[in-house]
């Protein structure tokens, strides 16, 4: 997880990512950015769906989400400082812990789906006044 030092969500803890760059998939982009925020080199990331976000009845915004398996042989002592933030291994319990408000709030939401290896699906997370009022699950991608 990275405690980002920039907008938005900055202060708190979210998967590493970010934007597509021109001619780039979402799975050739997942990859240059986990590098480039962890210095980790991944292959084949999973796809686990789509995650869009509207604010007060304006959609703003979305993401691809992949799942990558990692093992102790290809990890590093945490936390450590990077450009873009804290880098550090947290717990699972920790980030889906309903209590734990130093997490993005909608990932406790679609993150245990993927994480059993759900089919890829589109989630609308509807923030209403700067919180999440409510998560739809559209539909799978097929």
């Amino acid at each position: 997880m990275l405690n980002r030092n920039k907008a938005p969500n900055k202060g708190l803890w979210n998967g590493v990512g970010g934007k597509l760059e021109p001619d780039e998939n979402p799975e050739q982009s997942v990859i240059r950015e986990v590098e480039e925020e962890s210095g980790y080199r991944i292959s084949s990331p999973q796809y686990g769906g789509i995650v869009r976000w509207e604010v007060d009845d304006e959609e703003i915004g979305g993401m691809h989400v992949f799942i990558v398996n990692m093992t102790e042989e290809n990890t590093y002592p945490t936390p450590i400082k990077m450009d873009e933030g804290i880098l550090d291994w947290k717990e699972l319990t920790w980030i889906l812990d309903d209590d734990n408000q130093g997490v993005v709030s909608n990932i406790r939401h679609f993150l245990p789906d993927m994480l059993q290896g759900k089919e890829a699906c589109n989630y609308l997370c509807i923030y209403r006044g700067g919180r999440l009022s409510q998560i739809k699950e559209i539909g799978l991608i097929r």
